[in-house]
């Protein structure tokens, strides 16, 4: 198989399909019960490490078209650096990496979805901006994803609609991701 943007968004749904079914659950996971685990994690600096050292690669494919010629070697090392000084100075960062992953994805999702002709593809669109948005909130007060996991915990409707978005999430894009490997 030849490696190409096509293949890569066909699968890139797929992966999509998958996380967003984890987080779907999870989010019905989160219960009175289980709160004193779950209110942990937005400071989780292990998770968040990776996950923000992930969200960075994906910045530099981004931040090489705009920055000056003299410091196109010095992205990737820059990765690394920035991954080190966030997991010695960030607080809550689990829930800014994640904020970050969310502010990628829905960009990228939302970009090849008009680029591939995405079927129903304002679906897509609709949930990449919310995803966008919701991690433009994390990034900007990631306090807040403490303050979700609180809500969802309290609040069987809160839970119940968190986890409804994202089933709904994972259905369309397995659906939208195996009509367009179907299609070629």
């Amino acid at each position: 198989m030849i490696v190409t943007d096509y293949n890569i968004y066909c699968y890139g749904l797929l992966a999509a399909a998958v996380i967003a079914a984890v987080i779907g659950m999870w989010c019905w996971k989160v219960t009175p019960a289980t709160l004193a685990v779950w209110e942990k994690l937005p400071r989780n600096r292990a998770a968040g490490t990776i996950i923000g050292f992930l969200a960075l690669l994906w910045c530099v494919p981004h931040a090489a078209p705009i920055v000056w010629d003299w410091m196109q070697g010095w992205l990737y090392p820059l990765v690394f650096i920035c991954t080190v000084l966030g997991c010695l100075f960030l607080d809550y960062l689990f829930s800014r990496a994640l904020g970050g992953i969310f502010i990628l994805g829905a960009i990228y999702f939302l970009h090849e979805s008009f680029t591939f002709h995405t079927p129903a593809a304002w679906i897509l669109a609709i949930i990449c901006w919310t995803i966008g948005i919701a991690g433009l909130f994390l990034s900007a007060k990631p306090h807040l994803l403490r303050d979700f996991i609180r809500l969802i915990a309290a609040s069987r409707l809160w839970r119940s609609v968190s986890t409804g978005f994202f089933t709904f999430f994972a259905g369309y894009v397995l659906i939208v991701g195996i009509m367009h490997l179907a299609r070629g």
